[in-house]
């Protein structure tokens, strides 16, 4: 079999039925060469029930309790197609060439265990993970040999974060995860099902988790101040303190099962090719070279923050700012850098800018938020990829 569709739902039924119904209905794969399994978190809205009435094909998951986005990692080891799509229930592959291209591209580059897809929302705008090295579990296309050898999601990871957990795990086995943008899924992000202060209190508590998991000693201490700072920051400015002090709480407890049970730190070339510190660096100092630069603003409190941060400051540049327009972080500081909205960071006598976002999601619209208040050279650290395989212009040039 060629392909299995892997989708996690909760009191979802309507949204969930209608991407079952897209996958029907566009899947350009004979209908013995592809299946759909569907892990169900406890649902009480008539979810199973609707399932089997309208899609009796589908293979169906039933849970006792709401057991998170881990939970579809339940259905891995059932999964016959030899390439695994994974999907929100509000999400689905743009056009049949998305499938039939990533599979096919799985299947010529046996290294390779994950093709990601750019991922567009109703308004047009895009979403991904932060780090370009990361998959985006709701449109992406998975090599099973792969799945079979890492494991799949981990179950502390009820929501946020497991991405990172297992992109770092297969690029750590000596497996590739590819973005690419001429590979598009569409994702609706309907309402309903999801708590904003569990989604906040995740994103600290796991990022931390990841720290204390795969980071070296020389790392772990400042992604965990910087994970804090940012990821606080978001929580308290849309009032979920408490989540933010269960989160700190949480994830120490955890930094004490790291310690205990073994951290699985990662190998010096996994870290690099995820984390891009030593390429950051180099191509901070190779531009600031060429442009005859010596101080800069930073744009973004990013994920990717500490190392561009670091990048600037081991080329002995003077970081004069960073540029952050978010109303959760304009205002404070940053390693004592002034954090600022960009009509105050990109004023005086800089002379160049520095984009830390590295985000496949926000890079191109950024940069166009940017040339609006700086005509000055601009360096960005992600360039975009097609599937084709002609590496498109580095954003920078794009926009010049």
């Amino acid at each position: 079999m060629d392909l299995s569709y892997v989708i996690v739902s909760h009191n979802r039924r309507d949204t969930l039925l209608r991407t079952l119904g897209i996958l029907e209905r566009s899947t350009p794969l004979a209908e013995a060469q592809w299946e759909t399994w569907v892990v169900d978190n406890a649902s009480t809205d008539g979810t199973a029930e609707a399932i089997a009435e309208q899609f009796p094909k589908v293979n169906l998951l039933r849970r006792e309790t709401n057991e998170g986005v881990w939970a579809r990692s339940l259905a891995f080891s059932q999964c016959r197609g030899r390439a695994v799509i994974l999907l929100d229930d509000d999400s689905y592959p743009a056009d049949a060439q998305t499938v039939t291209r990533s599979i096919a591209h799985l299947d010529a580059h046996p290294d390779l265990a994950a093709v990601v897809g750019r991922c567009v929302l109703p308004s047009g705008e895009l979403e991904a993970c932060a780090l370009p090295g990361v998959m985006l579990s709701g449109a992406v296309c998975m090599r099973k040999a792969a799945l079979d050898q890492v494991g799949g999601f981990r179950r502390e990871f009820f929501r946020k974060a497991g991405e990172y957990d297992l992109s770092f795990r297969l690029w750590e086995a000596g497996w590739q995860v590819a973005r690419f943008e001429d590979v598009v899924y569409r994702h609706d992000k309907h309402a309903g099902g999801r708590s904003a202060e569990l989604a906040f209190k995740m994103d600290l508590r796991n990022n931390l988790i990841l720290v204390e998991r795969f980071f070296p000693p020389a790392y772990r201490r400042a992604y965990r101040k910087d994970f804090t700072q940012r990821y606080a920051a978001f929580a308290r400015h849309h009032g979920h303190d408490r989540a933010m002090s269960e989160a700190i709480a949480e994830a120490r407890q955890w930094a004490q099962r790291e310690r205990t049970a073994g951290r699985q730190t990662l190998s010096p070339a996994t870290l690099e090719t995820v984390m891009q510190w030593g390429l950051q660096k180099q191509r901070v100092g190779a531009w600031a070279e060429q442009q005859e630069i010596r101080r800069v603003v930073i744009a973004d409190h990013s994920k990717n923050l500490y190392a561009t941060f670091r990048a600037a400051q081991r080329n002995g540049l003077t970081v004069s700012a960073i540029a952050e327009n978010h109303p959760a972080l304009a205002g404070g500081t940053y390693r004592g850098v002034p954090v600022l909205p960009d009509r105050e960071a990109l004023c005086g006598r800089n002379e160049g800018v520095i984009l830390s976002n590295v985000n496949p999601a926000r890079v191109e619209a950024r940069v166009a938020e940017l040339r609006e208040r700086w005509a000055g050279p601009l360096l960005t650290l992600w360039y975009p990829k097609t599937l084709g395989g002609v590496p498109e212009a580095p954003v920078e040039k794009l926009v010049a």
